[in-house]
């Protein structure tokens, strides 16, 4: 089953990115006449003509190897950080607009109930006031857009958890886990970037390594990606272990699959790997993306993947669930698995004191969750499909598994 962005779907990008290049024009050019100069105006527009243009060219216009110059970092960056300081600018346009207007009420309110004391001065200063801000208002736009779009895209944050198992088998105390999540390998995440979280991973010698899906966006990366994943592999004492996500089947999922085929890493499917022997084992499972078009017919496939994953391991065993989606940790939970790692969400990108600021949510969104004594946790991704984060870095997660006893909590 393959799914791909349609032309279509590129067609309404480009027509609502117009419309909101118009609608921020018109606001602006309302409130302040120096923007309609001839000038601005042209000068408005060609940037965004050219800011729309390449990026519609920027995957052919990356190099084969993934290696971008300086130049095209720079020219993409500087896209990027045009478009979305658009983005950007309609909500604080509409908050100074809201602003304005209930200034405006108060002082029609304050003139009609009392005249004399609001004298012409004092108007004429606050107007002058507000347009001065609202003025500089694409600056700032300007300044929160480049920040999150350069930050956003390089900063990539190391995350350490220790959580505590009542029933953690002794083979397993201090245990290190590192998790990947949406790298989306392609524009924004190269072969440096890849070399650069792998060198993270190796500083803090985990046991094991989990890749929770979306690794690649852009298949001209595929070869040189899976040469370092498999000469890496050797690193990491205990294998390697990835499952699909969603991006895997946008691109094509064939191709891919064929390339892991000849791949040391362990693709988990609906399926499980013994990874360490003994009286309470420790089993992997992985689960596959759960496409449906409705809610129930995608409940339905969660309880039937990880039936099936779930299937032969023992019950005494150690469980660790990597699944691409975090609604498998309602089944996980239900299944009393100790341990889930998801990714997906990508926290929202942009946060706010760790809560998504983006429409799009999710019941489990972002970070540590816990129910009876086991756990789930959603990588805010360690890559992007779009280089703007604000109060979301990008992570490389750690966790190191430790035995609890009654009367004690766990520490994460």
């Amino acid at each position: 089953m393959q799914h791909s962005p349609s032309s279509f779907f590129y067609l309404v990008v480009a027509v609502v990115f117009l419309l909101i290049t118009w609608l921020g024009y018109r606001l602006l050019t309302r409130w302040h006449p120096v923007y309609s100069s001839r000038i601005v105006k042209y000068s408005y527009w060609l940037i965004s003509a050219g800011a729309l243009l390449t990026m519609a060219a920027s995957r052919s216009l990356r190099p084969a190897d993934g290696y971008m110059g300086f130049f095209m970092q720079a020219l993409i960056y500087a896209v990027y950080t045009w478009v979305i300081s658009l983005l950007v600018l309609l909500p604080v346009m509409f908050a100074l607009y809201c602003i304005r207007f209930v200034l405006r009420k108060m002082r029609n309110k304050q003139e009609a109930a009392e005249p004399e004391i609001e004298d012409g001065k004092s108007q004429v200063s606050r107007r002058d006031f507000l347009r001065g801000v609202t003025a500089a208002a694409p600056l700032a736009s300007l300044a929160i857009s480049s920040g999150g779009v350069f930050i956003g895209d390089n900063y990539i944050a190391k995350q350490h958890h220790a959580l505590s198992f009542a029933n953690l088998p002794e083979q397993m105390a201090n245990y290190k886990i590192a998790q990947i999540s949406d790298t989306h390998i392609g524009p924004f995440f190269g072969m440096e970037k890849l070399d650069r979280v792998l060198t993270m991973i190796a500083q803090e010698k985990p046991d094991i390594l989990v890749i929770t899906g979306d690794l690649i966006d852009d298949l001209n990366l595929l070869t040189p990606t899976m040469e370092r994943i498999n000469r890496f592999f050797s690193t990491i004492p205990q294998g390697i272990y990835y499952c699909w996500g969603n991006h895997e089947y946008f691109r094509n999922i064939a191709a891919i699959r064929e390339a892991w085929k000849h791949s040391p890493v362990t693709v988990l499917e609906n399926n499980s790997r013994k990874v360490l022997e003994g009286e309470r084992p420790f089993y992997l499972l992985g689960v596959d993306y759960p496409w449906a078009d409705k809610k129930e017919d995608q409940q339905t496939k969660r309880r039937g993947f990880i039936n099936r994953a779930l299937s032969g391991v023992p019950d005494e065993a150690f469980r660790l669930l990597i699944a691409h989606h975090p609604d498998f940790f309602d089944n996980s939970f239900e299944n009393n698995i100790p341990l889930t790692l998801a990714g997906h969400t990508h926290g929202g990108q942009v946060a706010l004191f760790g809560k998504s600021l983006l429409p799009v949510q999710y019941k489990y969104m972002r970070g540590l969750y816990r129910q009876n004594g086991n756990y789930g946790y959603v990588s805010v991704g360690t890559g992007h499909w779009m280089p703007f984060r604000i109060g979301c870095p990008a992570e490389v997660t750690f966790f190191t598994l430790k035995p609890s006893f009654p009367g004690l909590s766990a520490r994460t």
